[in-house]
């Protein structure tokens, strides 16, 4: 004895119920009849049950549907089924009666000899995973209407915000959204959703009797999922209106109070107020106070074009008055806090000069072409020059001046800063295409970073923990600093940004697979003054990756598999088989010169009948499993139908003979077709067999082929015997519900062989007819191609 075999220690019945039991899984193990044998802990605590309330029990109580229970009974687990396993989704209930969706993966146990002894299935619960999509979906669809709300371009202010009251209340799931204005201690509703609520424009209430109040105090976002168990059960408004949820945050405009955006429901959420929510709510109030202040100072614009009134020292925009040209002739004093230029230093100037090189084209197409043709422009985004260096983006409207005589003398143009605003839609619109995604900036000169919430989230973070470039760098794994350091260099370099799939070291320890993508900004002189980008969390992604090429590395050898199998029916089964029927086939032709030979010759034929539907059965299953592996083509040339004719009618002669029926083979002076020839005898063979199956004694079956137009044969089988009715001729080619029929003589069948037909008529552009009643016959007719 070796010292391998002396040193082996042998599995043991508790080894494999130990492992049973530790698969992270549930397990259930049944037998034939669908009676639960075995369950593993999983299982226990996946459904809620002990082992003993499930063990005998049939398996039909862990389904949510009983017509699941039958599909999967009949489709999968029943003793005839031929599958190994299959991967499926269904519903199951818990025992306290809740439903959850599983991706179940079935088998079919047999024994040694083949035979079905029972059914295992692994069931994975995918309610985690769904709430997880769900989620992702949720913040999408925030993120769109944000996208949608922000950058719209809607004529009218009131309009924009009626439109994103409305949105954003429905799908943060609230009754009420009011947009306030806040005068003394006055409450005053500018707008509202829906037009049902038992509200008012201009209705005003005392700010110390609306939650509101709390909204001012705090300055910032004020969620409430239940006002009964929050500190402000004592609040007035509570006390009046009994409203349980809310959310809201304080609008300000010039950097002062203006009011409230708020949602309200008299009844508690059902789900908790998400930090996604209120992060909209957020952008949501600061978007529209600066919409409020554009208006504020376009108001103000249309009480006089004289430019003396245009001048407002208060006013966050740049007022300025062109030539035609684009000249300036006048520059409101707020360009020194925007610009850094003083109104001298740019009168007389032309603003081209500070235009970025990219958007100089566009302005001039877009912008300035329009207006001196006399078109208001509403608004166009660029890049403007500070006199510091940097750039800043630009949000203009344009309206042409004219004279008495319709001639443009001036151009006057409104200007707004929207570097933030800019910057919140290119993470918007990045984040649209990703999914669990963050964004980031860096300063270069100041070496200032920041992360968005998510990116925090990845790093496993708490938010607003202080950062430096060098700690944010430190997390990446010691096999991708290298990367990421070459690629801040090069973008550093060259303006050219990144796109890297990285890992690193969360701040718990934990190893992450993430996305890193990394843009520049630049100035005039083509040096980086700014990077940003965003970060996606790729760990979820990556693992299913390894799994689907796992599961790929075994497909794999399963068609090596297949291969073999297919090897030993076309010669190792086939080869001994053909000598069989040759020798049977000798026999006989011996016999006819020996006297009292009828009880031999009736075995001799019965070797030489078996043999030959043994053989064609191993014909079709070979050419069935080539079938399913996608490697058969036709290999047409033209081919003889009588030779074909005269070698089926020989095949058959011995099993019509013993059968009393009689085959007619009619070409109607067809002799050749264009075809493949195997794949024709084929499926002639199976049609002919399958009429003698269910013919009686004294009937005949008739092979025909003729012209049914230019284009097309049509070959014909037909049959006087048994017929069949509608269902089971709807089933006939089936590959899943084959009706399964004896013979008039009893003979068996698996109905392969018609299921070979169909797919070899599919392969040769052809298509197939069944005609058939009760009693009457069959026919069943091929039409195929000529060429």
């Amino acid at each position: 004895m070796s010292s391998k075999t002396k040193n082996k220690v042998p599995l043991k019945r508790h080894h494999f119920i130990s492992a049973y039991n530790s698969i992270p899984e549930a397990m259930v193990f049944a037998d034939v009849d669908r009676n639960i044998v075995a369950v593993n802990t999983a299982f226990i605590e996946m459904f809620g049950y002990e082992e003993e309330e499930v063990l005998g029990r049939k398996t039909q109580f862990l389904y949510d549907s009983e017509a699941d229970y039958e599909i999967t009974g009949k489709n999968n687990f029943n003793a005839h089924s031929k599958i190994d396993s299959v991967t499926y989704e269904v519903r199951y209930q818990r025992k306290d009666g809740e439903s959850f969706p599983s991706e179940t993966v079935g088998s079919v146990v047999k024994d040694d000899d083949g035979t079905t002894i029972g059914y295992l299935g692994i069931i994975k619960d995918l309610t985690l995973e769904n709430k997880r999509r769900l989620e992702s979906e949720r913040l999408s669809k925030r993120l769109r209407l944000l996208a949608q709300i922000t950058t719209g371009e809607g004529e009218d202010l009131d309009e924009k915000v009626n439109n994103a009251l409305k949105l954003t209340t429905e799908i943060l799931g609230f009754d009420i959204g009011i947009v306030s204005r806040i005068k003394g201690q006055n409450y005053i509703v500018q707008h509202y959703y829906p037009e049902s609520a038992e509200l008012e424009q201009g209705m005003s209430f005392d700010l110390n009797d609306t939650y509101c109040s709390i909204t001012l105090n705090a300055d910032d976002v004020v969620s409430i999922d239940e006002m009964r168990r929050s500190p402000h059960r004592t609040h007035p408004c509570y006390d009046m209106f009994q409203l349980e949820s809310y959310l809201g945050f304080p609008i300000q405009v010039d950097g002062k109070p203006f009011g409230t955006i708020n949602f309200s429901s008299p009844t508690p959420r059902n789900e908790p107020i998400e930090q996604a929510d209120k992060d909209m709510v957020r952008l949501l109030g600061e978007w529209i106070g600066s919409e409020y202040e554009v208006q504020k100072y376009q108001n103000k614009l249309l009480e006089s074009r004289n430019r003396y009134k245009l001048i407002s020292n208060n006013s966050a925009d740049l007022i300025c008055l062109h030539h035609p040209d684009g000249t300036y002739e006048f520059v409101s004093p707020s360009v020194i806090n925007i610009l850094g230029y003083t109104q001298k230093e740019l009168i007389g100037k032309n603003p081209y000069q500070l235009f970025h090189p990219e958007d100089l084209k566009r302005i001039e197409e877009e912008s300035h072409e329009r207006a001196r043709s006399g078109e208001a422009i509403k608004n166009i985004q660029y890049r403007i020059r500070k006199k510091d260096g940097n750039y800043i983006w630009f949000e203009t409207a344009t309206e042409p001046i004219t004279d008495q005589h319709g001639e443009i003398t001036k151009l006057q143009t409104s200007s707004r800063e929207i570097t933030e605003r800019k910057r919140l839609e290119n993470l918007l619109i990045d984040t649209n295409k990703l999914t669990f995604v963050g964004g980031w900036e860096l300063d270069v000169e100041s070496n200032e970073l920041f992360w968005t919430e998510e990116v925090y989230r990845i790093h496993e973070l708490p938010p607003d923990t202080p950062l430096e470039v060098d700690n944010a760098l430190g997390f990446y794994a010691e096999e991708d600093k290298e990367r990421i350091n070459k690629a801040l260099e090069f973008a550093l370099e060259t303006g050219k940004g990144w796109d890297l799939e990285l890992t690193i070291i969360t701040a718990n320890g934990n190893r992450k697979w993430v996305r890193a993508i990394g843009k520049t900004r630049m100035d005039e002189n083509g040096k980086v003054y700014q990077l940003y980008g965003v970060f996606q969390d790729l760990t979820a992604r990556k693992t299913m990756e390894d799994k689907l090429r796992d599961r790929n590395e075994q497909l794999e050898k399963l068609m090596e598999t297949t291969h073999e199998i297919n090897s030993i029916i076309g010669h190792d089964l086939k080869t001994p088989l053909t000598s069989i029927v040759g020798l049977s086939d000798l026999a006989l032709m011996e016999l006819e010169n020996v006297e009292d030979t009828e009880e031999l010759e009736y075995f001799i034929k019965n070797i030489y009948n078996s043999s030959l539907g043994m053989g064609a059965t191993l014909d079709d299953l070979l050419k069935w499993s080539i079938l399913q592996t996608g490697v058969m083509e036709p290999s047409k040339e033209d081919i003889s139908l009588v030779s074909i004719s005269e070698e089926l009618n020989d095949y058959f002669v011995s099993t019509c003979s013993s059968k009393g029926v009689e085959l007619l083979f009619e070409l109607n002076g067809v002799s050749e077709i264009h075809s493949d020839r195997q794949m024709i005898k084929t499926i002639i063979r199976n049609l002919i067999s399958n009429a003698i199956k269910f013919s009686n004694p004294g009937d005949t079956i008739t092979f025909g082929i003729d012209s049914k137009d230019e284009h097309t044969w049509q070959l014909s089988v037909a049959d006087e015997g048994v017929g069949m009715d509608e269902e089971t001729r709807s089933k006939l080619f089936s590959p899943n519900d084959h009706p399964s029929k004896r013979g008039t003589s009893n003979e068996s069948g698996t109905g392969l062989g018609l299921r070979v037909t169909y797919r070899l008529i599919n392969l040769l552009n052809g298509r197939i007819e069944v005609e058939s009643e009760l009693g009457k016959g069959t026919k069943i007719s091929v039409y195929l191609p000529k060429e």
